[in-house]
């Protein structure tokens, strides 16, 4: 961790990208933390991106800045119930929400919603 709470590597990881990509990734993250607070962080930066771990069920999701959007991949996201038939992806585990810096959906509480669906 830095010394505000990042995890090492997460501001290279960022570095690369423009300012409203990095600033969605941030709040994406703050809104992950807020909640689920019982998630640890690690950048992955052969992926690259930020992975959650949850302390009894493991990685759980990870959050990958692109050129024009940022994604929430969820690691077991083919088995999640898609309430609001958000999730994108055709792999046999990851699927994701997409996020553009000026999108409204999905929206914030969606990605929250869904975290607590990973989860149960």
């Amino acid at each position: 961790m830095t010394g505000d709470g990042e995890p090492s590597g997460f501001e290279e990881l960022l570095a690369e990208h423009c300012a409203s990509i990095g600033a969605l990734t941030r709040h994406l993250r703050e809104v992950i933390l807020a909640a689920r607070p019982d998630l640890t962080e690690r950048v992955y930066r052969g992926w690259p991106g930020l992975g959650f771990h949850h302390p009894s069920r493991g990685c759980i999701a990870a959050v990958y800045p692109a050129r024009d959007h940022v994604s929430v991949g969820f690691e077991h996201g083919a088995d999640l119930p898609d309430p609001h038939g958000l999730l994108e992806g055709t792999g046999r585990r990851l699927r994701y929400l997409r996020f553009k810096p000026d999108d409204s959906a999905p929206t914030h509480e969606h990605l929250i919603e869904y975290l607590a669906l990973a989860t149960a």
